[in-house]
């Protein structure tokens, strides 16, 4: 706990909740749009906020991972305080307060995001609002997504000091992300910001002969959750190999 709360005191200054605001307000903004669109009291207003969801988050929230893993290293590589640092905290301890830290503030985005969502489905009275579970899902599934790019661009983030290189492949896979939702799903795993929707469990199916969609459930995709769970604990093992050569 007492290097997660030097953590977070290191970030007072680097405007990381500021910039939370800023992408989830466009999130929502782009959510209202799509509601409109739907219109007043439309039957699948909700499952359309739903579906749309993660697809901004694999553009937006991508982004936020990349800028927050960025400033929670970047904060330590000004001040050239990792002999300091390594000296009074162990490795294994270091590297997990930030990855703590970082999807906390990952979470309270993601929280954010769930409560605007909700406001905006209550404001055009879209009926039969999905239950908890269903949230609990969306969420789940999001914050997941979210510790995948961390750990990439975390990881990157603390390899490297010049952090253009974290914020530039923290860009090239938001851009990616616009696009993995229209690659087949073997290809789109490739893609660590397209778990942000394959994780979702709605899908949507056009229906023959009409022009209205089809939304459905389907089973949490316990495969692309083994997936990320593998892709993480890659990306850790490589910041802590980065790591127990900066302690020689």
């Amino acid at each position: 706990m007492r290097s997660l709360r030097l953590e977070f005191a290191k970030l007072r200054r680097k405007h990381v909740l500021l910039t939370a605001l800023v992408l989830i307000a466009a999130v929502l903004t782009w959510m209202c749009v799509s509601a409109r669109q739907d219109g007043r009291g439309s039957a699948s207003g909700w499952n359309s906020m739903f579906y749309a969801a993660p697809l901004m988050n694999s553009v937006f929230l991508s982004l936020l991972a990349a800028v927050v893993a960025s400033r929670v290293a970047d904060v330590d590589h000004e001040a050239d305080a990792w002999k300091q640092l390594l000296c009074l905290q162990r490795t294994g301890a270091l590297l997990a307060a930030k990855l703590v830290c970082t999807v906390l503030v990952m979470g309270f985005a993601i929280a954010l995001e769930l409560a605007g969502t909700i406001v905006i489905g209550r404001v055009m009275g879209f009926p039969d609002m999905p239950g908890s579970s269903a949230w609990g899902s969306l969420f789940a599934s999001q914050l997941t997504a979210s510790l995948c790019m961390v750990s990439i661009v975390g990881a990157i983030a603390l390899r490297w000091e010049n952090q253009f290189i974290a914020i530039g492949s923290g860009l090239a896979l938001s851009l990616a992300g616009l696009f993995s939702s229209f690659l087949p799903t073997a290809l789109a795993r490739l893609v660590p910001s397209g778990y942000f929707t394959l994780l979702s469990t709605l899908r949507i199916d056009w229906a023959a002969g009409s022009s209205a969609p089809v939304f459905y459930d389907i089973a949490p995709p316990l495969t692309d959750y083994a997936l990320v769970a593998v892709i993480c604990l890659a990306a850790c093992a490589f910041a802590y190999a980065s790591f127990s050569r900066k302690e020689h």
